[in-house]
């Protein structure tokens, strides 16, 4: 159960309600979840060692959970960062450090270019700069190996079959992100705590159709000099996607920092949390 410690609401300057809530004490950390098909209180759970030196500030983004929903031409990365710097100002921080896991790096990334003077600083877990399947397909089955990519394109092809015909469901939603799930698998002593973990997922956002077709669209290592703030990479050798994304980042990031955990996939903080989440000095 989350330990909140502050829950509100707050309208944006295009008067959308966005819920947020607030957890620990110390410098503020504002964390952008994955997704889409996710709301906040999953990176919260997964976080919670970090209340005792850090304030976590987690807010369901527009069209998803307990946040309204919006015209689906703002359901965008760019939009969702302007949120997130709205509440900061909100919430009268004059600036803050974001931490971003999987999809939420692209919201990271863009409040970090975006929003440079709210930004101390970023931590990119398990993410990438881009989705572009051009860049990051053969980077990715590298990772991958080729059992795990056998194991991929069956799922794959299994969904075209199976599932890309009928109408969209939470079913259809989970069959959609199966072979997702293999290229992200920790190894097998640690799986059944991240099923556990992500019991309540996929949610059937209102966003999830334009934040998936995004996810291929975004390409921002380009920009990624632009971002001037310290930033950390953190990511499991056996996530093969972000372990692509990864060594892109330290690549574009001109103030970076990597670190790279054995055996771990794609939830870091699940996984293996005391190497993801060190002792403070």
């Amino acid at each position: 159960m989350l330990n909140i410690y502050e829950v509100g609401d707050f309208e944006t300057s295009d008067n959308v309600q966005l819920h947020y809530y607030i957890r620990g004490a110390g410098p503020p950390i504002l964390a952008c979840q994955g997704g889409p098909a996710n709301i906040s209180d999953t990176l919260a759970d997964a976080l919670a060692p970090l209340e005792d030196a850090y304030t976590l500030v987690y807010h369901d983004y527009r069209g998803s959970g307990r946040s309204e929903v919006a015209s689906s031409a703002t359901y965008t990365y760019e939009r969702i960062a302007d949120d997130l710097d709205e509440l900061r100002v909100h919430l009268g921080y004059e600036r803050v450090c974001v931490l971003a896991h999987s999809m939420g790096g692209f919201i990271g990334l863009n409040y970090g270019l975006r929003h440079p003077q709210g930004c101390a600083g970023i931590v990119l877990v398990g993410t990438t700069p881009t989705g572009n399947p051009g860049k990051i397909a053969v980077p990715a089955l590298r990772a991958l190996g080729p059992t795990r990519t056998a194991k991929v394109l069956a799922l794959a092809a299994w969904y075209v079959a199976g599932w890309s015909w009928r109408s969209e469901s939470k079913d259809k939603l989970a069959a959609r992100y199966a072979a997702m799930v293999v290229t992200q698998a920790g190894v097998p002593a640690v799986r059944g705590k991240v099923k556990a973990a992500m019991a309540g997922l996929p949610f059937a956002n209102d966003n999830v159709p334009q934040l998936e077709q995004m996810f291929t669209r975004t390409d921002l290592t380009g920009r990624l000099h632009e971002i001037r703030c310290p930033v950390l990479v953190l990511y499991g050798r056996r996530d093969a996607v972000m372990v692509a994304g990864g060594q892109m980042l330290m690549q574009g990031l001109a103030n970076a920092r990597r670190v790279c955990l054995p055996d771990v996939g794609h939830e870091p903080f699940i996984e293996d949390p005391d190497a993801a989440i060190p002792p403070r000095s």
